[in-house]
């Protein structure tokens, strides 16, 4: 009896073992809650996935000089960009990056701008530059370079489309990278 056991429970075990070979989270491993987002459908899709795991392809238009901790993905055009940030495990993002495919895994997040927010700052554009830690990032072209009147400008448009919007706030979507493969 011992010999048609021991044969058995090696299959057993053998079956167990193949079994949890695929359980380890890699950067290829979707969970079933993970939703796969594409940069020219993002507003679409962003206001269902707030807080969830999502997984975004995208060619790097821009890296934000200030620490590398933003990044900006574009597919086919430059007018939607969709803003990546640093998460924990991600000490920055390197400026050879820029031109490349990616792929990040990350939380999509929200960030609302109400009438209070704008009112914050605009009181912070107008005092010393030193002193500044409140804006919007947008990934354009020089935008780390505004002037105390382009950022202005800036916080007038958003109050404007505040106004014509109908809410309380507008709604900037974003995605903070857990991890990310560069697809060359």
């Amino acid at each position: 009896m011992t010999k048609k056991l021991v044969p058995l429970l090696i299959v057993i075990l053998f079956a167990l073992v193949s079994c949890n070979l695929g359980t380890k989270g890699t950067a290829d491993t979707i969970n079933n809650d993970t939703t796969l987002l594409a940069v020219l459908t993002f507003d679409k899709q962003a206001d269902s996935c707030i807080d969830k795991p999502v997984i975004i392809e995208g060619t790097v238009l821009h890296l934000c000089k200030h620490g590398g901790k933003r990044m900006f993905l574009v597919d086919g055009t430059d007018s939607i960009r969709i803003e990546v940030t640093a998460g924990p495990k991600i000490i920055k993002f390197d400026d050879a990056l820029v031109g490349s495919r990616v792929r990040v895994y990350g939380t999509l997040k929200e960030e609302r701008i109400d009438a209070k927010y704008l009112n914050e700052w605009e009181a912070e554009v107008v005092k010393p530059e030193e002193n500044h830690s409140v804006g919007i990032h947008t990934g354009a072209k020089g935008h780390e370079d505004q002037g105390v009147q382009e950022k202005l400008d800036q916080i007038n448009g958003m109050r404007e489309d505040l106004r014509n919007s109908g809410k309380d706030h507008l709604s900037f979507f974003s995605i903070e990278a857990d991890n990310f493969i560069d697809l060359k």
